[in-house]
């Protein structure tokens, strides 16, 4: 509870009942994994939980994130559950969490999370007619490729690795290595990876979890066994839809449920089979993160990246390793 301090006293809302009438709403759902997966399943508790708002949530699952965002936008939903990287422009705050080099392990994410409920973070939870209600984490982004020939940092020049166009870090962050960054979306990205048009694919474990490896993409796939970013999917309302304070109460069973979310994707990682996974010495770990550092500090000195975020997500980073080369420059 020691992050907990780090901002001002939680907020409690038990007992509180609003006053509106009963809400009906839709919320348009990216889960790759369809109606059957984790994220809709969880989507269900939030379900439970609105009731205590008088609002009954009803869902729209699609596998294609552009499908999902495209019905939200059309005002064809009054809530979207999409990536943090393609919430950027409803929240410049959490569709930070995206940003390379900032959350590296899932014990940052936790503590992270356990905050989305503080009275210091409302105003970062707004913008404009949006309000962010939520976090699902999905887990870190490690590098997949077919063979196992990525052993250091210099190993990456001429590589062909998959980035997000939208996301100038990201394009960045692979020519900075002398690589060379293809534009995917994410709907397509896996097919791409399959189809020898990227060398590597930047991926979150859960994404895998569909697909026998072996089978689909060849024996010798590996996947490095180092975060590049963390993916995560932001629940975003039109605040003016929904009783006073909801947003706020949500938060709130989010920060309660952080390490159980957390949980589930530590599990979604251990079913990888150790086979799969690819580790970094200590000194090309130091190595990736001295280059994922500068590009990460270029892209926060100009706003790129949300200063509030930048501020907070180093502080937790820090407190929770404290070994990081740049642990003893920041303030």
């Amino acid at each position: 509870m020691m992050y907990k301090k780090m901002l001002a006293s939680v907020f409690l809302f038990g007992g509180i009942q609003s006053s509106f009438a009963a809400v009906d709403t839709t919320w348009c759902v990216y889960d790759p994994a369809g109606v059957q997966g984790d994220i809709t399943r969880r989507l269900k508790d939030v379900a439970l939980q609105a009731q205590r708002d008088q609002v009954n949530l009803q869902f729209k699952v699609y596998q294609r994130e552009a499908e999902s965002l495209a019905q939200f936008q059309q005002k064809k939903c009054s809530g979207l559950v999409a990536t943090n990287f393609h919430t950027r422009s409803y929240n410049a705050f959490m569709g930070s969490t995206a940003g390379v080099g900032f959350i590296s392990n899932n014990r940052t994410a936790q503590n992270f999370i356990q905050l989305l409920d503080q009275p210091a973070l409302r105003q970062a939870m707004r913008q404009g007619e949006y309000e962010v209600a939520g976090f699902i984490p999905l887990g870190m982004a490690y590098m997949m490729l077919k063979t196992p020939t990525i052993y250091k940092v210099t190993d990456l020049k001429n590589k062909k690795i998959g980035v997000l166009s939208e996301l100038a870090p990201q394009s960045a962050l692979v020519r900075s290595v002398r690589a060379q960054p293809v534009a995917l979306n994410l709907d397509t990205a896996i097919q791409s990876f399959k189809n020898n048009q990227v060398d590597i694919l930047p991926i979150p474990i859960y994404g895998l979890l569909p697909y026998n490896l072996k089978k689909e993409f060849g024996e010798s796939t590996r996947v490095i066994n180092f975060p590049v970013v963390y993916a995560g999917l932001n629940i975003v309302i039109r605040s003016a839809e929904y009783p006073a304070n909801f947003g706020t109460h949500l938060r709130q069973w989010f920060s309660e449920q952080a390490g159980v979310m957390i949980g589930q994707v530590i599990r979604w990682e251990n079913r990888l089979p150790a086979y799969y996974w690819m580790d970094v010495s200590a000194s090309e770990r130091q190595a990736y993160d001295v280059v994922i550092a500068r590009v990460r500090n270029q892209y926060s000195k100009n706003y790129f990246y949300d200063p509030r975020f930048v501020k907070l997500i180093k502080k937790l980073r820090c407190k929770d390793e404290p070994q990081y080369f740049e642990c003893q420059t920041w303030s």
